[in-house]
């Protein structure tokens, strides 16, 4: 971690502790203003096979505030700050990334949006992670691997902005019906990396020459235990296009015990070198193992992914999340990668990880 990531994430940790209970307070009580803040802590340790052996850290923090000056509309403007080692750069070697907060040392200004309600129509602008609106799944949400939290065709030959390196965009969502929701944005297509002189994530050039990625997407809930998506994408630059699908089911058991399984798929008949042209997920989600309240779940999946030319990499990740308390969790992890790197000849690697993590 470099001295001015350190500094940085010292001083938010300060922050949350110095103010958590103010905030909480004031987020119950005065909705005009409502605070954002986050850490996130790994502990990583690969205990055979991809590059190397051995224990790294890392850690993701945010700070910011969503501003609701009149009913319809919202402001958000969030900083963030990636600290600590980059596991899948220097021990893996896996192509998926493995931890979806790895992104190296940098502080960026990570969210800067409006967006406002029309009847049944949402629209938002501005600076924004276009992977918080399209190819989402709640049902693998728990997991680290960067694949459970987003369609890798869509993340890849879509370069759709996203954590860290978000980007200018705007989207629109129409709540046609009570079970059917239809949503459309364009982004900007060739955003400047972090770590290609976009030091605090200040510098975004929209040019029809490096290309815009346009994203569609349908969500149909039929009821409450089923949830089914259909999107596409087209960049503009690259002239890739592609597909993207999903499925979450939930099984009610006894209490508050169910079961949410999920299946992803994604395909890009004319994708680039080097980018994902088809991606699987699958898995499911037991809630209250243990805990008869609801704060515990187990997690397991497998996210496949294929670059043309080369063999699949595959990931096998099992995962216990239990909350502590409203606002501190814990989240032991183990995932199974086989062929990381895609092409890179590694052998399957065995990663433990501990996640500890705040939220306001």
């Amino acid at each position: 971690m470099n001295k001015q990531s350190a500094l940085l994430t010292t001083i938010i940790l300060t922050f949350i502790v110095a103010n958590s209970s103010l905030f909480c307070h004031a987020q119950d009580s005065v909705r005009t203003f409502v605070p954002i803040v986050n850490y996130t802590a790994d502990l990583v340790v690969n205990t055979r096979g991809g590059i190397k052996t051995g224990a790294l850290f890392l850690g993701y923090a945010e700070a910011g505030v969503e501003i609701n000056p009149w009913k319809n509309g919202q402001f958000n403007l969030t900083l963030a700050t990636t600290h600590g080692d980059e596991p899948s750069a220097f021990l893996v070697g896996d192509w998926q990334v493995f931890d979806n907060i790895e992104a190296g040392s940098y502080f960026f200004l990570n969210k800067a949006w409006y967006s406002h309600t029309f009847n049944k129509v949402t629209v938002k602008v501005g600076l924004q992670d276009a992977n918080d609106s399209y190819s989402t799944c709640d049902a693998s949400s728990n997991m680290l691997n960067t694949s459970f939290g987003g369609n890798q065709v869509l993340l890849s030959a879509g370069n759709i902005p996203t954590m860290p390196n978000n980007d200018l965009g705007i989207t629109a969502e129409w709540k046609v019906s009570n079970t059917l929701k239809w949503q459309a944005g364009i982004f900007n297509g060739a955003y400047i990396a972090l770590g290609d002189g976009n030091k605090f994530n200040l510098k975004h050039k929209l040019s029809s020459s490096n290309g815009y990625v346009m994203v569609t997407e349908a969500a149909v809930n039929p009821n409450d235990a089923l949830l089914l998506k259909l999107g596409a994408f087209y960049h503009t630059g690259f002239e890739n296009n592609g597909y993207y699908a999903s499925c979450e089911k939930s099984f009610q058991m006894q209490g508050n015990r169910a079961i949410n399984a999920f299946v992803t798929g994604g395909y890009a008949p004319r994708a680039c070198e080097d980018v994902a042209n088809a991606s699987i997920t699958c898995g499911a989600t037991l809630t209250s193992l243990f805990n008869r309240n609801g704060a515990d779940a187990m997690s397991a999946g497998l996210a496949t992914v294929h670059i043309d030319g080369y063999k699949w990499e595959t990931a096998l990740e099992l995962n216990y999340l239990y909350q502590i308390n409203d606002h501190f969790y814990a989240s032991p992890d183990l995932q199974w990668i086989i062929n990381p790197g895609v092409y890179l000849g590694l052998k399957n690697a065995l990663v433990a990880s501990l996640r500890l993590g705040y939220e306001l």
